[in-house]
C-alpha cells in the first residue's frame, strides 16, 4: 500500500508562514498558508493515493473535519518525520509499503511527483525532491532509520546535502527528483500570480 502523509500546522495567525510576518503581516502570511495547505490536501486528495494529515498541534479548523489526522511526536523535525514515517512502517497493511511525507507549501508538486516517487521507491531505499533554499520538499521511503536524520540542521541551507549524507552512510539507494520551491520569503511569493494576489497592497 503506497501512502502520502502530509506535514502541517493549524493555520493560526501567528503561527504559520513567520518569515513573511515582517513584509506583509500575519493576516497576510496566514492567508497564504491556508491557500498552500488547501492546495496540498486537494492534490493527495485527488492522487488516488491513501494519505494522512500529521499535525503539529490539536485544532477545531473545519479544514480538517473527517480527515485522517494525527499529532506529530518528537522534539524537533527530524524525530517528527521519523516518528510519522516508522509508526506507518511497522502496520501490517503497510508491511511492504511504500510512504512520501511532503509538507503544505509547496504549490509545485504535482500528481506526477508522486507518481515519480512512489514509482521510485520500487528500486531505491528513499526519494527526495530537493528544494531551491537547500531543504528538501517531499521525503519518500521505504525503510527507515533514526541515523537518517542525525544532526541534521533544521531550517539551515544544508538540510539536502546532510540529509543525503546520512543517507549514503546507511548504504541507501537514494532517487532525486527535480527541484521545487518552498514558499517561505517575499521572494518566493513572486513566482506565484495567485498568492502576489493575496496579499496584494500589503
Amino acid at each position: 500500500m503506497a501512502l502520502i502523509q502530509i506535514f502541517a500546522k493549524p493555520p493560526v495567525e501567528g503561527k504559520v508562514k513567520t518569515r513573511l510576518i515582517a513584509d506583509i503581516g500575519e493576516q497576510k502570511a496566514t492567508q497564504v498558508y491556508r491557500y498552500c495547505l488547501r492546495h496540498t490536501l486537494g492534490l493527495v486528495r485527488e492522487s488516488g493515493y491513501g494519505y494522512q494529515i500529521w499535525l503539529s498541534e490539536d485544532t477545531n479548523d473545519p479544514l480538517f473535519n473527517r480527515e485522517p489526522c494525527h499529532l506529530q511526536q518528537g522534539a524537533n523535525l527530524g524525530s517528527r518525520m521519523l516518528q510519522a514515517i516508522d509508526s506507518q512502517l511497522r502496520e501490517n497493511t503497510l508491511a511492504d509499503g511504500k510512504i512520501v511525507l511532503t509538507g503544505s507549501d509547496c504549490l509545485d508538486l504535482t500528481r506526477i511527483h508522486l507518481q515519480q516517487a512512489f514509482d521510485a521507491l520500487s528500486t531505491h531505499d528513499i526519494v527526495l525532491a530537493p528544494a531551491y533554499d537547500g531543504g528538501y520538499a517531499l521525503i519518500g521511503c521505504r525503510t527507515i532509520d533514526a541515523q537518517l536524520f542525525k544532526d541534521v540542521k533544521w531550517g539551515g541551507a544544508e538540510v539536502l546535502k546532510q540529509t543525503v549524507n546520512n543517507a549514503q552512510s546507511l548504504g541507501y539507494q537514494i532517487s532525486m527528483l527535480e527541484t521545487v520551491r518552498d514558499i517561505d520569503t517575499l521572494a518566493d511569493l513572486s513566482y506565484y500570480p495567485e498568492l502576489l494576489a493575496l496579499v496584494d497592497n500589503y
